[in-house]
């Protein structure tokens, strides 16, 4: 028969009374933790604007983290033992809390950590026109005004979750997000949870799960408020991202991974590609494809209008990859995650000759403990100088940025052919 010592049970007793501490108010300052150093292998500038032993990472980095202006970041962190949304102030490296959100199963759980509490991880979007970050809370969309710090409740969604990484329209009219039945989702997620601990199922049968769990896209109007479904599925899929103003793009296509496009009017709707992640840039929409072979990635420009795409190898390319974001689709980068964690620039990608990668920064690995949360997901900032990411240091993920400028305008990328 199990028992508890009397040390025991006075030492649990001791732990229990100490109350869980309660996320602190929107509009609270948080002192600097900005520094910055020149990287030891490639001589390049850093800045490192996060410090706190805790996670602190932007906006997922299919949507914008910083103003157009270039002021502020709007990042994530868990210093507070809550994941709330904070504006960084890129010059002075000052903070301001953005929400207070006390949900106790926050995290995105298919393709993160899911037992986190606060507001719903990587889920939220920042409305450049509008000023606006949008996030999930107690089955309700939330807005906090950038400057303002005006807060207040978009839209209620009771017995909904949102399940799915999310985006404004450029034109800032339109929200578009994903979400499921609340109760629904959460069984199923636990049924795959406790599956896996038992060893009698894994991430093989993701499709068939997929299946599982019908989703509804829908789109919220910014000026007034007002919902309306795009497309109700019968399957679960994640990452929708507006291509222009009329068009979502969504990951993923049913039992398969791929991309597919939908009119926000719930018309026109077509299967586009298989690829794995996508950045919607000026030049098309590039991304990575694993492939089986002698060279297992490759990067690819796909045209939204001609529905025609462009692919080209990565040799050097030896583990999980991310597409980096420039707006302009000029400056071609990713971050590398196989025997050593990198940034990487591509040089000429169509003349075999003179292709060549560089090294832009060299990061710790993804701790053991992974998910989204470590990944670089690197992009470029608005005045195109500093390519931002998020960087492991002594395991934890920190807010960082690596300067660029020497890179990003130099006729050595997707448009070189001669």
């Amino acid at each position: 028969m199990f028992s508890l010592t009397r040390r025991q049970f006075t030492s649990a007793a001791a732990a229990a009374a100490v109350p869980l501490s309660a996320p602190s108010a929107i509009g609270t300052a948080l002192a600097p933790e900005m520094k910055s150093f020149t990287d030891p292998e490639t001589g390049r500038r850093v800045k490192q604007f996060t410090t706190a032993a805790a996670n602190s990472y932007p906006l997922y980095y299919f949507t914008p983290s910083i103003t157009s202006d270039g002021r502020y970041c709007v990042i994530h962190s868990e210093r507070s033992g809550w994941v709330q949304l904070y504006r960084l102030d890129l010059e002075s490296g000052a903070m301001v809390q953005l929400t207070s959100g006390t949900d106790r199963e926050s995290g995105w759980f298919i393709w993160c950590e899911g037992h986190l509490r606060g507001i719903f991880n990587h889920l939220s979007a920042l409305n450049l026109v509008r000023r606006e970050v949008y996030y999930f809370q107690d089955e309700q969309v939330r807005s906090t005004h950038i400057d303002t710090l005006a807060n207040r409740v978009v839209m209620k969604i009771p017995g909904r979750r949102s399940i799915g990484q999310t985006s404004f329209s450029p034109d800032g009219r339109h929200f578009a997000f994903i979400h499921a039945d609340a109760r629904l989702f959460r069984e199923r997620f636990a049924d795959r949870e406790a599956l896996l601990n038992m060893r009698l199922g894994g991430w093989e049968g993701h499709e068939a799960w997929r299946n599982t769990v019908p989703s509804t896209i829908g789109v919220i109007e910014t000026a007034t408020g007002k919902y309306r479904d795009v497309i109700r599925l019968d399957f679960h899929c994640h990452h929708v991202i507006f291509g222009d103003n009329h068009t979502l793009l969504v990951n993923h296509i049913q039992n398969r991974p791929g991309m597919w496009s939908i009119r926000i009017d719930g018309s026109g709707r077509k299967d586009l590609q298989p690829l794995v992640h996508q950045v919607v840039t000026e030049r098309g929409i590039f991304y990575e494809q694993p492939k089986s072979g002698p060279i297992k990635n490759w990067f690819g420009c796909f045209d939204l209008k001609t529905g025609k795409s462009e692919e080209v190898p990565l040799p050097i390319a030896d583990g999980y990859v991310h597409t980096g974001l420039d707006p302009a689709g000029r400056f071609l980068f990713f971050e590398n995650s196989g025997k050593t964690h990198e940034l990487i620039s591509f040089h000429f990608p169509f003349l075999r000759e003179r292709t060549r990668f560089q090294t832009i920064r060299k990061i710790e690995p993804y701790p053991q403990r992974s998910g989204q949360r470590y990944h670089a997901h690197p992009f470029l900032s608005p005045d195109r100088k500093w390519m931002f990411h998020t960087a492991v240091v002594e395991g934890f993920s920190q807010v960082s940025a690596v300067e660029v400028a020497d890179l990003v305008d130099l006729d050595e990328y997707w448009d070189c052919r001669a």
